[in-house]
């Protein structure tokens, strides 16, 4: 596919202003996307026509109304489950840590919601990253996949065809982090952070979130996942299913700890798998 410079501007300055509710100026989108002040300029002036951003008594740009018949019917397609920020924000608050909900299409995997609780889930992920589809995404939801899929995704990790067994047992898939990593982990979570302000950066950005899941995404065994000894964990993922039942989504939650006793691992598949089956309930897609 041929790169389009104008069209990746527009995008960018779209999401920029999505991640700052409070509104940037000229300048602040200028900086942050590493362009001139004519071509940001030109661009804010370009999605102000249609109503796609908003120009404040204070000259802060926001995003606009002229938007909203486009997220309602981008909600209609994807199945956004009714009520999923609540959803969302329930399950951090009982299990403390950052929450966030993907839908999981045939190559890339599409983040819809994200709730970060206490903590950041996962690093440097906002409301409509869009990520290939390839392990460890999609790992809660693809052993009910059709074969071609799921042989497509296992093409990036064989290895990972027992997890799959291990997923279909428990209903989650649990990841741990490398033994060596969790220093590494909190300088890869702060370097994206402050990637964060500056989206121009995609490719570092990009880099940075495969070096993550490189070191932080190491599949449990079932022998592992229910041994009565405290275990480190990143994060578990359960398939949310749509009306007729086939897993669509993946809810994440991201505790990200070193040692995790058998009695909290429990609750928290407990509490991802409860929010799961509600948001299955709420889906209408």
């Amino acid at each position: 596919m041929v790169a389009s410079p104008p069209t990746d501007r527009v995008v960018a300055v779209v999401e920029l202003l999505a991640a700052a509710p409070g509104g940037l100026s000229v300048s602040e989108v200028a900086a942050r996307l590493d362009l001139n002040r004519s071509t940001a300029t030109a661009v804010l002036a370009a999605l102000e026509a249609p109503g796609w951003v908003q120009r404040g008594p204070d000259r802060l740009y926001t995003l606009g109304p002229g938007l909203l018949a486009v997220a309602d019917a981008v909600h209609a397609r994807v199945g956004l489950p009714a009520g999923a920020a609540q959803v969302l924000a329930a399950l951090a608050a009982r299990v403390g840590c950052g929450v966030a909900l993907s839908l999981v299409g045939v190559d890339h995997v599409v983040f819809l919601a994200v709730e970060p609780g206490p903590g950041r889930l996962p690093a440097g992920i906002r409301v409509g990253t869009r990520l290939p589809l390839r392990p460890p995404a999609g790992a809660s939801v693809m052993p009910w996949r059709p074969a071609a899929e799921r042989a497509a995704w296992l093409a990036h990790a064989p290895e990972l065809a027992a997890t799959l067994d291990t997923v279909r047992a428990h209903g989650v898939a649990a990841w741990r982090p490398r033994a060596d990593s969790t220093e590494l982990l909190a300088v890869l979570r702060d370097v994206v952070g402050l990637l964060d302000e500056h989206p121009g950066r995609t490719g570092l950005r990009e880099r940075v979130r495969d070096q993550l899941a490189s070191i932080g995404a190491h599949p449990y065994t079932d022998a592992e996942l229910t041994s009565d000894r405290p275990l480190p964990l990143s994060y578990l993922a359960a398939p949310v299913r749509n009306a007729r039942g086939h897993p669509t989504h993946e809810l994440q939650i991201g505790p990200l700890r070193n040692a995790v006793t058998p009695t909290e691992r429990h609750e928290y598949i407990s509490e991802l798998r409860t929010a799961a089956a509600r948001l299955s309930a709420r889906t209408t897609a």
